[in-house]
């Protein structure tokens, strides 16, 4: 590495708390800048204030300004609940914050890197005032939409006056200094394709994922530390917002009632909000919640036999990954971001339409490859060596580089 690299400095934008998917990704990437010598630091909100690292910084506002940032929150959560119908769903504006501009890291830095802007954490208007090169990680749609995080939550509202307003005047926020990138290559067109980003500059380069908190367990091990004893074949499925209809959970749930309820148990993690509809099909099942301890979720993803990843629009996610390198083959739709990192029928099954037939197929299909094919368990694992985070890190160095 030459000196010139060692002397950049990495400012990241990470809105949301430590629980929060981005902020984990965003983290785990900068620690990987940090190990390849860039002096990159964290910026977010008070959230996280007990993050316990010198090159984490969090805005220490005044009482004022967590109100204000409060009752917008309330405005947008208000909104939500009225009019969108989704209220479980991510929506912000960002018109009030933070001006990121204002701060001396930002005087000090060569680079800002954009991962997310939170809730009334950075002032959207405060972007175009950058001067300086400005890397942006499109880690969901936001910055493509009138407000929504992902536009299938809000197809309704994104036709309207309003969230047209909103994406012109993100469209003149966000110069001609800033190299967007997309972390998957559906989320790229996606996004050359949008009326915000149509004309701009777009790359792509892939999630990374945490790998020295991950391992593969022996399936028995794992099953009896989160006593699970059973002799059918394991279904595992979560995400943060798991019931949402962009993860599939529709079309999973009509797969679950095809299947041979004698032959599968269901383990499930993430913010589940009934259980009813798993009650009615009559699936035996075990709920984890929410689960924010990596060595907890590490047995969750080893006990399982295969992990179905239904979603149909979603940038990245790390889960169906992470369960993979734990040795668990995944289920996922043709034409994902998933899919885009699942081979068919070599550590994984890749179903070509959108329908729970087929994924009813896909699951009885690995479910029996599993029990007699260990190599299909080590090819998941071996595919997700691709995403090391000092591997992801490097191709950012680049740009880095290239901007300044």
């Amino acid at each position: 590495m030459t000196e010139q690299e060692k002397k950049i400095n990495v400012l990241h934008i990470v809105g949301g708390k430590k629980s929060n998917g981005v902020f984990k990704g965003a983290y785990i990437f900068h620690k990987a800048l940090l190990g390849l010598k860039i002096n990159s630091k964290i910026l977010n909100d008070e959230n996280n204030k007990n993050v316990n690292n010198e090159n984490f910084i969090y805005l220490n506002k005044s009482l004022y300004s967590n109100v204000l940032k409060n009752i917008f929150i309330l405005i947008e959560k208000t909104l939500k609940t009225i009019f969108l119908h989704s209220p479980r769903e991510t929506f912000t504006f960002n018109f009030f914050g933070f001006d990121l501009t204002k701060i001396k890291e930002y005087k000090e830095a060569d680079i800002i890197h954009i991962h997310w802007l939170g809730e009334g954490f950075i002032n959207l208007k405060s972007i175009s005032k950058i001067k300086k090169p400005v890397v942006w990680t499109i880690r969901d749609m936001w910055p493509l939409t009138g407000g929504s995080h992902y536009k299938m939550d809000f197809e309704k509202y994104e036709r309207s006056f309003l969230a047209k307003f909103v994406r012109r005047f993100k469209k003149n926020c966000f110069k001609e200094n800033i190299q967007f990138v997309t972390t998957s290559k559906w989320m790229k067109r996606i996004a050359e394709q949008s009326e915000i980003l149509k004309n701009k500059k777009i790359m792509q380069i892939d999630n990374n994922i945490d790998l020295k908190n991950f391992n593969s367990l022996s399936k028995d091990k794992a099953r009896n530390n989160l006593k699970i004893f059973t002799k059918k074949k394991i279904i595992l499925y979560g995400a943060q917002n798991p019931q949402s209809k962009r993860k599939g959970w529709n079309l999973f749930v009509d797969a679950l009632r095809q299947i041979n309820k004698k032959e599968y148990f269901l383990l499930i993690f993430g913010k589940f909000w009934s259980h009813k509809v798993l009650d009615e099909i009559g699936i035996e099942y075990k709920s984890m919640g929410f689960i924010n301890e990596t060595n907890l979720l590490n047995e969750v993803y080893s006990s399982a036999d295969l992990f179905v990843a239904s979603s149909i629009h979603d940038a990245w996610p790390k889960t169906f990954a992470e369960a993979m390198y734990c040795g668990t083959p995944v289920v996922c739709f043709d034409n994902t971001s998933i899919s885009e990192i699942v081979d068919h029928k070599k550590n994984g099954y890749v179903v070509n339409d959108f329908s729970s037939n087929g994924l009813k197929k896909g699951i009885e299909w690995l479910a029996n490859e599993v029990s007699k094919n260990s190599f299909i368990s080590k090819h998941a694992a071996e595919k997700i060596l691709n995403y090391d985070p000092k591997i992801i890190a490097s191709k950012y160095v680049k740009i880095y580089n290239q901007l300044i």
